[in-house]
């Protein structure tokens, strides 16, 4: 009876987190896409790419904001499948679940180097006036940023296609497995898209594609956090025999 009341506990612990992490990325999100990208133009955005030296005589400090509050969205998305790993009930749950944090493992690199590079070597780059910044600015569609981007939100999207067989039960549960394969597919179809065209990122289909991925996460985490959120308890799985 005590190993069940611990079984519980534990049960709850990782109900928390999991609402926890769909908080903070719904935070990332929003911060570093539309309120972001809101301020960034109320001060000081970028023109339509024409060029280094263009990008270089419109950047302004204030443009790294969206990368910063990247770093929490990939904060969140680490923490959200490091938890719902825990919901592996056998053996094939398991397996799943562990290729879900290796692919979220690449995906925290990837972006995260993408970023740093947003926030600490572009602006280096348009401090020394270098021609460079462009070749590696997300203003340039064409830019290495946007491969690191593209490639890295695939293997998310892989991440969260893995891990949708894990949520199962309840019918928001089962909403949240069908828009993670979703998000996957739109994911790995956006970097896919980008090997024969990478421009493509910036132009209209692109745009609207970032909004459709915008609204997929949005609607996970907010079912997420419904499902999860502290209340009654809610056993993750049937727990063991005593």
């Amino acid at each position: 009876m005590v190993h069940n009341q611990h079984y519980q506990m534990n049960n709850n612990e990782i109900n928390r987190l999991i609402a926890v992490s769909a908080l903070v990325t719904m935070v990332g999100l929003l911060f570093s896409g539309p309120v972001g990208l809101l301020v960034t133009s109320l001060i000081k955005a970028q023109p339509p790419w024409d060029g280094a030296e263009v990008f270089i005589a419109s950047y302004h400090p204030v443009q790294i904001l969206p990368f910063l509050f990247g770093f929490v969205m990939i904060y969140g998305f680490v923490m959200f499948i490091s938890a719902v790993a825990k919901l592996a009930q056998d053996n094939r749950g398991m397996v799943y679940a562990s290729m879900s944090m290796i692919f979220m493992a690449v995906y925290a690199v990837i972006i995260g180097l993408n970023y740093a590079l947003q926030v600490a070597f572009v602006p280096l780059l348009v401090r020394e006036g270098n021609a460079m910044a462009g070749f590696f600015s997300m203003a340039n569609p064409e830019s290495v940023g946007w491969v690191l981007e593209m490639w890295g939100y695939g293997f998310l999207g892989l991440s969260g296609w893995l891990a949708a067989p894990l949520f199962k039960g309840s019918r928001r549960r089962r909403y949240i497995r069908v828009l993670l394969v979703i998000n996957g597919m739109v994911s790995v179809l956006g970097a896919a898209i980008t090997i024969v065209d990478l421009g493509w990122v910036l132009s209209v289909a692109g745009l609207a594609s970032y909004v459709v991925w915008n609204l997929l996460v949005l609607a996970i985490m907010v079912l997420v956090y419904m499902e999860f959120r502290p209340g009654p308890a809610k056993p993750l799985t049937h727990p063991p025999a005593a």
